[in-house]
């Protein structure tokens, strides 16, 4: 049985982040990934904040150039506004910088930190389970650590096998990559296209990632829904890439921290409830986890200061998030009465809502 200081399962932002700080505190940590290549298949609207806008939104985050520094070659293309049409077409336009990226080139840029700080990876690799310091993966692996990190998405075994609560609320999505020209604007369009929920178009170099995301239950077909909606954008291009899965849209789950297994990113619900926004927060809180566990083993302190730091960081604004989103939630069923209050809020307070403020 391998023996490792810290096992974090899942190679996203939010696990590779983990490890690289752990691994920077001289632990000895390895990265558990189901899929044979990491990065793909891509999950993910691939839109981010730039530092700037990042740190406006969420003031209590530090130290953003160690974290959130990326070479221009990761960076598929720079936007500058956020366009939003309501259910009747009426167009809200806020001020935003932000990037698209390639996801995968993305992921592996990340995992690659933490493998330089020292870290091992293993990918094609099934995590099933957690008995104590113990994780077992599908071909009966078992290997040990001080701290299980689970980074494992929306699903996580992790979070289910040592009993702690998953989100509430989990919202299908599906996306697809679509040849062509578009204007550096993200788009977010609001109404029957979307049930719950919105489209959204982000352009990247030579393409645009489109999808959308609708409430659960609602019985439609994802992939109907998207042929409808590029439809009414105009686009005659058949997407080259298409995919679907879920985002947790409830919130931070009650508990990130249960005896030594701890939850990173989409695992532990630490999404932006507003817009889906996950790949920020997921290395925000990664960064705290594995400053975390560096204290935790070299230390002594407690592995529960993780849950009270990043609640520290950005609790608040997600928890904005969330009361917004109930807010509008009463209103999405209703067309007309989401395009009445869109009016109502206008420009000024829509960009509230977008940038998790009250």
């Amino acid at each position: 049985m391998d023996k490792f200081d810290v096992v974090v399962v899942g190679a996203g932002p939010a696990g590779s982040v983990t490890a690289r700080y752990a691994a920077a505190s001289g632990l000895d940590v390895i990265i558990l990934e189901k899929k044979k290549e990491v990065g793909h298949p891509v999950q993910c609207g691939e839109f981010l904040p730039t530092a700037q806008e990042l740190k406006g939104m969420m003031p209590s985050i530090h130290d953003l150039d160690g974290l959130y520094s990326f070479d221009e070659s990761l960076i598929s293309r720079h936007l500058h506004k956020i366009r939003m049409f309501s259910p009747k077409g009426r167009r809200y336009e806020i001020d935003f910088k932000g990037f698209s990226v390639d996801r995968r080139a993305f992921d592996k840029h990340l995992l690659a930190l933490a493998v330089k700080e020292g870290a091992e990876v293993r990918t094609g690799l099934k995590v099933t389970g957690v008995s104590g310091s113990e994780v077992i993966t599908k071909d009966g692996e078992v290997i040990s650590g001080k701290v299980i990190v689970g980074a494992d998405g929306y699903g996580s075994t992790i979070r289910t096998s040592v009993g702690l609560r998953a989100p509430g609320l989990l919202s299908p999505c599906v996306l697809s990559h679509v040849p062509g020209d578009f204007e550096p604007v993200m788009q977010m369009h609001f109404g029957k296209i979307a049930p719950g929920g919105f489209g959204w178009v982000i352009p990247k170099k030579g393409m645009a990632n489109i999808g959308l995301g609708i409430r659960p239950g609602s019985g439609m077909s994802m992939v109907h829904l998207l042929a409808e909606y590029r439809k009414q954008l105009g686009i005659d291009a058949e997407p080259d890439y298409l995919c679907a899965g879920y985002v947790p849209m409830s919130g931070p789950v009650e508990r990130t921290v249960k005896g030594n297994a701890i939850l990173v990113g989409d695992a532990a619900g630490q999404v932006m409830a507003t817009n889906g926004g996950g790949i920020p927060i997921a290395m925000v809180c990664g960064r705290c986890a594995g400053n975390a566990i560096g204290r935790h083993i070299n230390e002594g302190l407690p592995l529960e200061r993780y849950d009270a730091e990043w609640r520290r960081v950005v609790g608040a604004e997600l928890a904005n998030a969330v009361r917004t989103k109930r807010l509008a939630d009463r209103f999405f069923n209703w067309n007309a009465g989401l395009e009445l209050a869109m009016r109502l809020l206008g420009n000024k307070r829509i960009e509230r809502a977008v940038k998790c403020r009250p």
